[in-house]
């Protein structure tokens, strides 16, 4: 049998020659300031080549020997082109402005930074003239709501007003929520709920915590949705009673059955829509009769055909709206469903945001 001392040595030289490993493979031309480069991870300055992975030597070679009940330190790498954000930047799920878009990252279509791509086009669908945004976040923190004075003020003020003092990336209107003249909906702006009742007349859609979409076909089902979020832990951070849900689990639904907001009129409509994790589409739809305009199952055919897994109706007419602003803080885009008539006061928008504090720009 090995004695001790014997054993212990072995294991020392073993260690020992890992930790030389690095030094023994490397070009005998290579110069000792670029060996000490390798082992600290590069960070040199200089940038990776594109797909290369960073390392951590230590943590390779070496457990960590960390107290029990301490996090482990995790090393974070992203794929080139993958949206990102360091957990310090995730946003706080309440009225908080986030940090204002960076003037450098805006495009001629849209706009792009590390947390966030935003790509704004206007096609011809079958006759009708649809403007959309395709909108991709790295957290659901960035799916954000804002009113202009208070969930609790019917106050309204155009959208053009409220989308640039919370920094919006891009925005559009929400549900009117304080124009209902019936006060049976379920509303939740950012966490704060305004209304909790159900509406056997209206279908719900629910946003939580991970930016998913969740519909409640005429209000069925909505108190044992309630609990399993409760049990799961999970929260929610938007909801909307207004209507119909438009794409639901990718199916486009059978809209015969009597709804409001003039459903077989074609009228300029405003919709939201989920086409992935933590991807979305807005959509307005310009136009009224003879000049345009859509029906609720036009929309929905052309949600799905914009690649909506998910989508619901927001309101329209005047209230459809979608705006973004430019780097020099004048209207990149703004677009609105009525030509002619004048803007409508909000009381409530949807945007996006991004998360890359203005520190990092």
């Amino acid at each position: 049998m090995m004695k001790l001392p014997i054993r212990v040595l072995l294991v020392l030289l073993c260690a020992a020659v890992i930790v030389a490993m690095p030094f023994a493979v490397s070009s005998p031309m290579m110069l000792e300031g670029e060996k000490m480069n390798l082992m600290n991870g590069g960070d040199d300055g200089s940038e990776w080549d594109e797909g290369e992975e960073e390392i951590d030597f230590g943590r390779l070679f070496f457990p960590s020997a960390c107290a029990e009940g301490e996090d482990d330190l995790t090393v974070e790498t992203w794929v080139e082109g993958e949206l990102h954000i360091l957990p310090e930047w995730k946003l706080p799920l309440d009225f908080t402005v986030p940090p204002a878009p960076n003037p450098a990252g805006f495009t001629e279509d849209g706009y792009a930074d590390d947390s966030i791509r935003v790509r704004v086009e206007t096609r011809e669908m079958n006759g009708i003239t649809v403007h959309a945004a395709f909108v991709q976040v790295a957290d659901a923190s960035q799916f954000r709501t804002a009113t202009p004075y208070g969930i609790k003020s019917s106050r309204t003020l155009p959208l053009a007003s409220i989308a640039p003092v919370n920094h919006a990336v891009i925005a559009m209107n929400g549900d009117l929520f304080t124009q209902l003249p019936d006060k049976k909906s379920f509303e939740y702006r950012m966490g704060e709920k305004i209304r909790s009742k159900s509406n056997k007349q209206k279908d719900i859609l629910i946003i939580d915590d991970l930016g998913d979409f969740h519909f409640f076909l005429r209000s069925k089902g909505l108190s044992e949705y309630s609990k399993q979020m409760k049990n799961e832990g999970r929260q929610v951070v938007n909801a909307f009673t207004f209507g119909p849900a438009l794409v639901v689990d990718g199916e486009v639904q059978s809209l015969e059955k009597e709804y409001d907001y003039a459903r077989l009129y074609k009228n300029p409509r405003s919709a939201i829509g989920q086409t992935g994790p933590l991807s979305y589409v807005m959509a307005v739809i310009e136009g009224r009769g003879d000049e345009g305009g859509a029906t609720h199952a036009e929309l929905a055919a052309i949600m799905k055909e914009l690649g909506c897994v998910q989508a619901y109706n927001l309101d329209g007419g005047n209230t459809a709206e979608m705006i973004m602003f430019g780097a020099d803080g004048s209207e990149l885009f703004h677009f609105k469903g009525d030509q002619i008539a004048e803007v409508r006061g909000q009381s409530d928008i949807i945007f996006f945001a991004t998360a890359v504090p203005e520190t990092e720009w």
